[in-house]
């Protein structure tokens, strides 16, 4: 009995939170929704609608449409990444960021989005900022349409915290889930 206790509460603590974005939905050049909250620890899945878009991270308002940190594939269908802190998270999508396609996960003021894309368009940065996160800080990512099962990300060298790791979100996760899981009801049981 005290092993299954065990084994529930550590499950509890083990399942994150997950929320979903929609990437293009209806023909449109929009993240739905444009700005959120999360956690640390909590998973945020990208559902591309278009394969014409991508996910990528800015270092902050003032650098709209400049990589800094992960960006999806042209052509995926799905993108998620793990939220590492609860800094800022500046996205846009490569293509379409001058469209002002962009969204913010944790912005620090509520004007936040409307200035990165004021600025995505070309128009002036505002005068106070919510400031930016470092490159690639504040979030690890999982691109849910590659055929490798895991890799670091090589591509971005100075990408502190940030780790690209390719596979089906199911493919990287749920092994490491359950490998937890099963370790723990083997030591309830021992």
């Amino acid at each position: 009995m005290r092993g299954a206790f065990v084994v529930a509460a550590t499950l509890g603590a083990v399942v994150a939170a997950q929320q979903t974005v929609q990437v293009g939905p209806s023909g449109s050049f929009t993240f739905s929704p444009n700005t959120l909250t999360a956690q640390p620890g909590e998973t945020i899945m990208f559902n591309l609608v278009d394969p014409i878009h991508t996910v990528t991270q800015a270092a902050g308002i003032d650098s709209a449409c400049v990589q800094s940190g992960f960006s999806s594939n042209l052509g995926d269908s799905s993108f998620q990444i793990t939220v590492n802190d609860t800094k800022p998270i500046y996205i846009f999508c490569g293509p379409h960021c001058t469209f002002g396609m962009v969204m913010i996960i944790n912005p620090a003021n509520s004007g936040d989005v409307a200035a990165f894309g004021q600025v995505a368009t070309g128009g002036p940065p505002p005068a106070t900022s919510g400031g930016a996160s470092s490159p690639a800080a504040g979030a690890s990512t999982t691109d849910t349409n590659a055929p490798a099962p895991s890799s670091t990300d090589s591509t971005s060298p100075s990408a502190t915290g940030s780790t690209n790791a390719p596979g089906g979100a199911a493919s990287s996760n749920v092994p490491s889930f359950f490998g937890a899981l099963v370790g723990l009801a083997l030591a309830a049981f021992f």
